[in-house]
């Protein structure tokens, strides 16, 4: 009999700012105490392992908020825990949000040696003047900064763009998806 699959999403609810558009629980903080977070989600995981034994874990998800802000040991001891209370699959994804503020994208190379093999990352936009109106903490060039930081310590990468901003025309996202495509393309050429 094979164990029932088990996504386990841990969640972290601290922001440097609060993006307009959000509705998810996030919360901007001047300083989080780090230790009592990971000993909160160290113990929640712990309680839930013991609801749901015997499981096979296929996929960690670290969302938010904004979870890149998170230290890498907290991120790596979750990891940890969650294989130590599940058997995980060999092909297990680890994915974690990230924004492409300079401060976290220097996290990068910390949170893959922790275990992430998935960045999720938060463009929104390649260009400055929507990201200013979409209240956000980065410019385009952090962005493309952080997209190929990204791109070196994670086999996998994604980024979120934003559709349909005031004023924006059809061939504004035209252009917007020729740029990611063209960015899928090369990195699909280099793996190759």
């Amino acid at each position: 009999m094979t164990a029932e699959p088990l996504a386990l999403y841990v969640h972290w609810p601290f922001c440097v700012s609060k993006c307009p558009y959000c509705d998810f629980n996030s919360h901007v903080r001047s300083g989080v105490d780090q230790n009592e977070w990971r000993e909160a989600l160290l113990a929640d995981l712990a309680h839930e392992a013991r609801l749901l034994p015997g499981r096979t874990l296929t996929s960690i998800f670290f969302g938010g908020g904004t979870p890149s802000l998170m230290e890498p040991k907290t991120v790596g001891d979750i990891i940890r825990s969650a294989r130590q209370n599940w058997d995980a699959s060999d092909d297990i994804e680890i994915t974690l949000e990230a924004n492409p503020n300079s401060v976290e994208a220097d996290r990068f190379a910390d949170l893959a040696s922790a275990g992430v093999n998935r960045l999720s990352l938060g463009l929104q936009s390649f260009e400055d003047e929507k990201l200013a109106f979409l209240g956000r903490a980065h410019s385009a060039a952090e962005g493309q900064r952080a997209l190929d930081l990204a791109q070196e310590h994670f086999e996998r990468v994604s980024f979120d763009l934003i559709y349909a901003l005031p004023g924006e025309t059809q061939a504004d996202w035209s252009a917007t998806l020729d740029r990611a495509l063209s960015r899928a393309r090369r990195i699909c050429r280099s793996i190759s």
